[in-house]
């Protein structure tokens, strides 16, 4: 080999290094401009819901004849009060002995709720119940927007600090799923803000439809806080209804309730039924109703591991009809399709109970979800 021939190959060699080495930054640089804009979508979007919360307990706060201070003053009070219920955070409990932990974030689950709804009251302690509900509701969305622009905003900072391609092609990588997540929480904050249902107030509307269809009024009752227990009769067996209070935005506590049933009104049940909104897959139709076994109930666990004990201690079956709708849906002003659907299942219920259980006995039918703007 001459020495030309090595001299080009170095020359090959040494392009094709300097070309890998653009392609990776042009690939970084690529990626970072990406994320920037994401993070400034998803900072917008964490500004409006927040501007929307402080306008909307502005709009509730109380008229009076104080001096314009004075005014001034309650409004940088709501402002600063606000802020802080956004940024405060949940600690989990230590899990090193998981006996008891169930009751330990149950615990901490009612005292964060307690709290945030003494926080309202106390800021605007002329508002009704409802409203208080769907403040708390709009918090917690807010909240929750907050919480990913500032996690996603960390990582990144974190990986432009130290220069890891790794952790941007992470980040990258999560922005569809992030984006759709802060579009559904952009929707929620509308409903909230307005009071209307969600995609995710499915399971209560179609209580509240068995409730009105079998005339469960005259029965109902409140025996544990925020949520209601009615009795109607269903294909000559005694159902027992319970769903969160409406039209308040609140998913109620649904095991206390069960627990209630089963020392006030006996052990002996058929059957325990859940009805509940249920992520669907990329292809299938919204509104789509299908039949499961167990506890249909999302969120942290408790509710669903506190009926699932009760159950198995009596015995008795679970049973549940769940309603397939995007994640964007969920958290969305409730659509025609999905409103639709909640008579559909009403009738599937009315199925189930006269197929799987006899006259006279006695069934347990819960409206899993957000009962804002679904009565009563």
């Amino acid at each position: 080999m001459d020495g030309q021939s090595i001299l080009d190959t170095v020359m090959t060699l040494f392009l094709l290094l300097i070309f890998a080495y653009i392609s990776q930054e042009f690939q970084t640089w690529k990626m970072v401009n990406e994320i920037e804009v994401y993070l400034i979508m998803y900072k917008t979007a964490r500004d409006r819901a927040v501007a929307v919360t402080t306008n909307t307990f502005k709009k509730l706060l109380p008229k009076s004849s104080s001096s314009k201070r004075i005014e001034l003053e309650k409004i940088r009070n709501i402002e600063e009060r606000i802020r802080e219920l956004v940024d405060f955070t949940v600690i989990d409990p230590v899990d090193l002995d998981p006996y008891g932990i169930v009751r330990k974030i149950k615990h901490i689950i009612r005292v964060t709720e307690r709290t945030v709804e003494n926080e309202i009251k106390g800021l605007l302690p002329s508002v009704s119940r409802n409203e208080i509900k769907n403040l708390i509701d709009l918090v917690d969305a807010t909240r929750v927007l907050n919480f990913i622009y500032k996690y996603l905003d960390h990582n990144y900072r974190i990986a432009r600090k130290f220069k890891s391609l790794w952790l941007l092609m992470q980040i990258y990588a999560l922005l569809p799923f992030i984006t759709q997540e802060v579009r559904a929480l952009e929707n929620a904050i509308e409903a909230f803000n307005k009071g209307l249902p969600v995609g995710d107030s499915i399971g209560p509307l179609v209580a509240s439809k068995l409730i009105m269809k079998y005339d469960g009024l005259k029965n109902m009752d409140v025996p544990v806080k925020d949520t209601i227990v009615t009795r109607v009769t269903i294909e000559g067996r005694e159902v027992y209804i319970v769903k969160a209070r409406g039209p308040g935005g609140t998913t109620g506590r649904l095991d206390d309730a069960i627990e209630w049933l089963f020392e006030n009104v006996g052990k002996k049940f058929s059957m325990i039924i859940t009805v509940d909104a249920a992520s669907k897959f990329e292809g299938e139709k919204s509104g789509t109703i299908i039949q499961g076994f167990g506890v249909a109930i999302g969120g942290v666990g408790v509710e669903r591991f506190n009926i699932e004990e009760i159950a198995s201690r009596y015995n008795v079956p679970l049973y549940a009809i769940l309603i397939k709708m995007s994640e964007i849906e969920a958290l969305s002003i409730l659509t025609k399709e999905l409103y639709e659907s909640a008579d559909k299942a009403v009738s599937v219920i009315e199925r189930v109970i006269k197929e799987r259980s006899n006259a006279n006995d006695k069934i347990i039918l819960i409206g899993v979800g957000n009962t804002i703007g679904v009565a009563p």
